[in-house]
C-alpha cells in the first residue's frame, strides 16, 4: 500500500468576495450540488472555501497517481456528516484506493487535508 498526502489553506475573505462579486467564475469551480449547500448555509463563504481546500488537497494527494482538475472533484458528505469526494474521473474505477478528507475553519481560514492510500 502506497499513501499519499494533499493540504490546502486559503482565505475566506478571498471566496467572499468572489461570493458577492464574480459569482459566475464559482459556477465554474464547483458543481451545482456544492453551489446549493453553500447557498443555504448560514457562512456559504466559509463553506465554499472549505470545499475549495478540500477539492485542491484531493488533487494533491491523488497528482503521483492520477492527474486531476478540480472541477472532476465533487465533495460531498457520507450519512455520518464526513466529507467525502466524487472523482469524476474515467480512470478512477481502475484504482482501488481509499480516501480521507478533514476540513477545519478559523474565522479567517480554512484548510483542508487528504490522504490517499493506494490499496494494491
Amino acid at each position: 500500500m502506497k499513501s499519499f498526502i494533499g493540504t490546502d489553506i486559503e482565505s475566506i475573505e478571498r471566496f467572499q468576495r468572489l461570493w458577492t462579486k464574480k459569482p459566475h467564475l464559482l459556477e465554474k469551480l464547483f458543481f451545482s450540488s456544492e453551489l446549493e449547500k453553500a447557498k443555504s448555509s448560514n457562512h456559504s463563504a466559509k463553506h465554499l472555501t472549505g470545499l475549495w481546500c478540500a477539492k485542491e488537497a484531493v488533487l494533491k494527494a491523488f497528482a503521483p497517481v492520477l492527474e486531476l482538475e478540480v472541477t472532476l472533484i465533487e465533495i460531498t458528505k457520507n450519512p455520518k456528516g464526513y466529507p467525502e469526494a466524487i472523482i469524476h474521473h474515467s480512470e478512477i474505477s481502475s484504482i482501488n484506493y481509499h480516501l480521507s478528507i478533514s476540513i477545519s475553519h478559523t474565522g479567517e481560514m480554512a484548510t483542508a487535508t487528504a490522504l490517499v492510500q493506494i490499496l494494491r
